[in-house]
């Protein structure tokens, strides 16, 4: 089926061709300047549309599963792309952004499986989350020095990227960012961008990541079952969500004195994972970040540390001790759930002490 819009139309309102499956083309007149959200949402049938050069906007959703679309010109007028305006056209090869953009919205073109190449103009000052997340077919992107910042995800699962090339102007990158890019992945397996490292794709048993590395991104070595242990250089600073979560082989670990954080879950459900230490740089336990690691038995907390997340010895049934200093003064909700023979160690009148009275733990004061 063919549409051909008349001449005294000047916008596309909301909706408008949501959900028409037999639209194969359609003629926009030059007078419209805007394209709504869900405009074309879910149009399978649509193989190509000319976007005229009047039109300044594309609203959010607005081509969102157009699946049999495989091309498409955007006009220098653009200046606005919306929130998955191209997300699962699955068949979209190829797509040049003009530089009236200055900003990617989060999922523009998530789910472009086809996509092999994009130019992004000088103009763009930032990629929203997801942005081309699941673009399997992305070989090869060159960010522009006009981009600071790119949002979470942004990349991930950009399976056949080999080439990535990001100046100096970007100060801002974020969560998993490039997480599952298999093809920027060095001899040894690490996914390593920014000096961050994102992923490992490796088989080994037992690894040490690489110095330079400051940060170990969220989900990292999240699953890598067979990983028994693990070198943490003293350039690393922070440790993600996740980032060792279900590394069920893991019997133990140390974590250098450069590290100031841990994250949520950090090593959740490490089963094996039979000591820990913690050194005094760390302020901040997240969420769960120990929780299910069932073989662990004791563990200290260092007087640097002022908060211990919800959940964050869950599970721990053969924990026996915690040694937790006054400086800490929150313990999340359920920090110690599941943990039947558990003793905490810590000074008289501290928040600790207050803590186990509440929860019915015996205390040793020291």
């Amino acid at each position: 089926m063919s549409i051909t819009i008349p001449d005294s139309v000047t916008s596309i309102g909301f909706g408008t061709f949501d959900g028409c499956e037999r639209l194969t083309s359609i003629a926009i007149p030059c007078n419209v300047s805007s394209i709504g959200n869900w405009v074309f949402n879910r149009c399978e049938r649509l193989t190509s549309i000319t976007i005229p050069g009047s039109v300044t906007s594309i609203g959010s959703y607005a081509f969102r599963g157009c699946s049999g679309l495989k091309s498409i010109t955007i006009p220098d007028s653009v200046t606005r792309i919306g929130y998955w305006a191209f997300d699962g056209c699955s068949g979209l090869k190829s797509i040049t952004i003009p530089d009236s953009v200055t900003s990617i919205g989060n999922k523009t073109f998530s789910g472009c499986r086809s996509l092999k190449s994009i130019t992004i103009p000088d103009s763009v000052t930032s990629i929203g989350n997801k942005t081309f997340s699941d673009c399997s077919s992305l070989k090869s992107i060159t960010i522009p020095d006009s981009v600071t910042c790119i949002g979470d995800w942004a990349f991930d699962g950009c399976s056949s990227l080999t080439s990535l090339t990001i100046p100096d102007s970007v100060t801002n990158i974020g969560d998993r960012a490039f997480y599952a890019c298999n093809g920027l992945a060095d001899q040894k397996g690490f996914v390593i961008v920014h000096n961050r490292l994102y992923d490992y794709i490796g088989k080994g048993t037992s690894i040490t990541i690489p110095s330079g590395v400051t940060s170990i991104g969220d989900w990292a070595f999240n699953g890598c079952e067979s990983l028994t242990s693990i070198t943490i250089p003293d350039s690393v600073t922070s440790i993600g969500d996740e980032a060792f979560s279900r590394c069920k082989s893991l019997t133990s670990i140390t974590i250098p004195n450069s590290v100031t954080s841990i994250g949520d879950g950090a090593f959740e459900d490490c089963s094996r994972l039979t000591s820990m230490t913690i050194p005094d740089s760390v302020t901040s336990i997240g969420n769960r970040a120990f929780s299910w690691c069932r073989s662990l038995k004791s563990i200290t907390i260092p007087d640097s540390v002022t908060s211990i997340g919800d959940g964050a010895f869950d599970g721990c049934s053969s924990l026996t001790s915690i040694t937790i200093p006054d400086s800490v003064t929150r313990i999340g909700e359920l920090a110690s759930y599941g943990c039947e023979n558990l003793t905490i160690h810590t000074p008289a009148g501290s928040y600790a002490e207050e803590y186990a009275k509440r929860r019915r733990i015996p205390v040793v004061n020291i």
